[in-house]
């Protein structure tokens, strides 16, 4: 509280040196403290100014505000927060938001009440198709199909779906048509003893 009032009474000092070097040894993070230290023993000339000023350059990252501080070049006015500023402007919209919202609810208020029925032309409903996601899920697409898919589909007797399974690959992969022909002819066979 007393910096506060008359803030020369820490820098000039030579007592108070010892106070800030303990302050600083005790609390290394406090910035504020080692700013305190450095300008005090710039003032009172003390030979390890050089030292302290290497170690409060790795402590404030911010080597402008430690060059001004030195230099007693810190802006000394008031700040002035006008607090309402902010606030206000964020409350007008709002403000405006809900106004917009009446002015809704009073139209809607005094329009006549058959004024939202349907009309007779637009009761009509058209039909409309529905998709069931069951068989959509079930349906196979050619990007689906693999080869174990279809070695699946033959394992499971399901020979018709191992058939066309093996003809899409057939087409899609023409590097092993020989490989997936001998397939089709023996689930050919199969299902020929099976009949």
């Amino acid at each position: 509280m007393q910096f506060q009032q008359n803030p020369g009474f820490i820098l000039f000092d030579s007592a108070k040196n010892s106070e800030l070097k303990q302050l600083t040894e005790t609390y290394p993070w406090f910035q504020l403290g080692w700013l305190f230290y450095l300008k005090s023993l710039k003032k009172a000339s003390a030979p390890e100014f050089g030292e302290v000023l290497k170690k409060v350059a790795v402590i404030i990252p911010n080597q402008k505000v430690v060059t001004d501080f030195l230099n007693d070049k810190i802006n000394e006015e008031p700040l002035i927060w006008d607090s309402t500023s902010a606030s206000s402007a964020y409350l007008q919209e709002e403000d405006g938001g809900l106004q917009q919202s009446d002015s809704l609810i009073d139209r809607f208020l005094l329009k006549p009440k058959g004024a939202f029925r349907k009309s007779q032309d637009e009761k009509t409903e058209r039909p409309v198709d529905f998709v069931n996601p069951e068989e959509q899920s079930l349906a196979e697409s050619d990007e689906m199909i693999t080869e174990t898919l279809a070695k699946i589909y033959f394992d499971q007797k399901k020979y018709e779906k191992a058939l066309k399974a093996y003809e899409k690959l057939s087409l899609k992969y023409p590097e092993k048509s020989i490989y997936f022909a001998s397939q089709i002819e023996k689930i050919e066979k199969l299902k020929d003893n099976n009949s």
